[in-house]
């Protein structure tokens, strides 16, 4: 379970003196408004970080000019539509790390935070990461690497080449999972540079909220969040549906949110409400009216979305692959799927939906994954291990 990692971040406490002295660069490659870049993650532990230490930012935000041809430049089609990887070409790549490193010399902050790997600073870096590009070329098939379905075998291999330089330059990593913690160990990073940094929540619940009510009306409600319909498993979570449907009548529906657009062909099904994208807010109120949050990532560097719905104590079925065993297991609400198959992830459903104690277990452990999955303990991690680079120890 990922709030049991305390050998991970050693919950190391930032002394008072050190974190008001340390100055730390924040680089983050920031799209607009910020507030959205990666869905929040930056601007949420930078928001946190500030009260705590000298933060600066050398992060770049290229300019319109610049990055409309680069959207064009780099338009591929892939999952059956057009995108833009222009945020992986190699020109936006060393636009953005010649930038972070000029903006670098000039702030000379103690050590640099880079959100994903930007390139080489002056300074030490530390790079917070979900995903490398060794991880998926390990997992590359027929049809490419759900999320990166648009990136090529070879392109993905020289993304490696100069995330591996980063890394070789870096004084310490911070995997977000222990799943990718342990890649990168595997990949030839030193264990002692390496130190695990879950993430916070973005729709957080204060301490001591009462966990809604659920499975009380005539319908069990599932709920599926995600803009990437295809890497979160949507077509296996409507397919399941249908078996549901089928069996049980109308007792099941499911409600899918996140999408630009309906992703299947046809008409949305029956026992189906598609909402499109929704809120940060809008989705909180969603898990809390729901039964069952149900996504089988087919890729999935963390999983922030699970974390919010069990502090919320809603139960979630996720998959058995990546970093999704860190987060759910049976015995405090979370079950996994195993296989593509919509009959298994149905059968799956109905257990979960029947069992009274993954329910209690999950509304029990609500409060302790408030307190573990939040922007101010990860800023503490961020900070603990800044000032084991500023000593000149290992993490």
């Amino acid at each position: 379970m990922a709030e049991r990692g305390g050998t991970d971040t050693q919950r190391a406490v930032v002394p008072a003196s050190r974190s008001a002295t340390l100055r730390l660069g924040f680089a983050c490659h920031w799209t607009s408004p910020r507030e959205s870049t990666w869905s929040g993650t930056p601007w949420q532990l930078r928001r946190h970080l500030d009260p705590l230490a000298d933060v600066v930012d050398v992060g770049s935000e290229l300019p319109a000019a610049l990055r409309t041809p680069l959207r064009l430049a780099y338009a591929r089609r892939g999952a059956g539509r057009w995108t833009s990887v222009w945020r992986h070409g190699t020109l936006t790549r060393a636009a953005v790390a010649r930038d972070v490193d000029r903006r670098t010399r000039r702030a000379a902050p103690d050590v640099v935070l880079q959100i994903q790997d930007l390139g080489g600073t002056a300074a030490p870096a530390m790079v917070l990461q979900d995903l490398s590009y060794a991880l998926l070329l390990d997992r590359y098939g027929r049809d490419g690497v759900p999320h990166f379905r648009a990136l090529g075998r070879r392109r993905i291999e020289s993304l490696r080449r100069a995330q591996d330089r980063v890394y070789a330059r870096a004084a310490v990593l911070l995997p977000m999972s222990r799943w990718l913690a342990d890649d990168l160990v595997a990949h030839g990073v030193p264990a002692h540079r390496v130190r695990v940094v879950h993430p916070g929540v973005n729709a957080a619940v204060p301490a001591g909220t009462p966990v809604p009510p659920r499975r009380r009306g005539p319908v069990r409600r599932l709920l599926l969040l995600g803009r990437d319909f295809d890497t979160k498993g949507g077509d296996q979570v409507v397919r399941a549906l249908a078996v549901l449907r089928r069996e049980l009548g109308a007792t099941v529906s499911l409600t899918v949110a996140g999408p630009e657009r309906w992703p299947m062909r046809g008409d949305v099904p029956d026992g189906v409400e598609f909402l499109g994208p929704v809120s940060r807010a809008r989705a909180g109120e969603l898990m809390d009216t729901h039964d069952l949050f149900v996504m089988p990532s087919r890729l999935e560097g963390f999983g922030i979305v699970f974390a919010e719905a069990l502090s919320r104590g809603l139960p979630c079925i996720g998959r058995d692959a990546c970093a999704m065993p860190e987060i759910l297991d049976r015995a405090s609400g979370g079950l996994l799927v195993r296989s593509e198959a919509p009959d298994e992830l149905a059968a799956l459903v109905v257990e979960a939906l029947a069992d009274d104690a993954l329910y209690e277990a999950c509304a029990a452990r609500a409060d302790a994954r408030r307190a573990h999955f939040s922007w101010d303990r990860a800023a503490r991690d961020v900070l603990a291990a800044a000032g084991t680079v500023v000593d000149g120890g290992r993490p």
